[in-house]
C-alpha cells in the first residue's frame, strides 16, 4: 500500500481469518518463508501440511487443544527462571 509497515501476513489468502488456508497456501508452493516451504520437504512433515490443508475442521479442533496446553504453561518467576536481556545469549 507504499506505508512504511513492513508487516506482511503468512496467510495473505486469508490474512484476518483463523482457518487452514495458510497449510494450503504452503502445499501450493506459496508458503511466505523459505522454513515454510521447508516444510513440504519431508514426507513426516509433507503429511502434516497435506491433512492439515485437507481438513479444516479436524485442524480447528487441534488448533484450539493446542491454544488450551500453551495456556496451561506456568510461567516461570523469581528464582524458577530467567528474564533475557537479549535473547541471543545467556544473562
Amino acid at each position: 500500500n507504499g506505508g512504511s509497515d513492513p508487516t506482511v501476513a503468512l496467510d495473505p489468502a486469508t490474512p484476518n481469518r483463523l482457518d487452514n488456508r495458510y497449510y494450503a497456501e504452503v502445499r501450493a508452493g506459496r508458503g511466505l518463508l523459505t522454513t515454510d516451504q521447508t516444510l513440504t520437504e519431508r514426507p513426516t512433515t509433507r503429511r502434516y501440511v497435506d491433512v492439515n490443508a485437507r481438513y479444516g475442521v479436524a485442524w480447528a479442533g487441534k488448533f484450539a487443544r493446542a491454544m488450551v496446553r500453551m495456556g496451561s504453561i506456568d510461567v516461570l518467576t523469581v528464582n524458577q527462571g530467567e528474564i533475557s536481556r537479549w535473547c541471543s545469549m545467556v544473562n
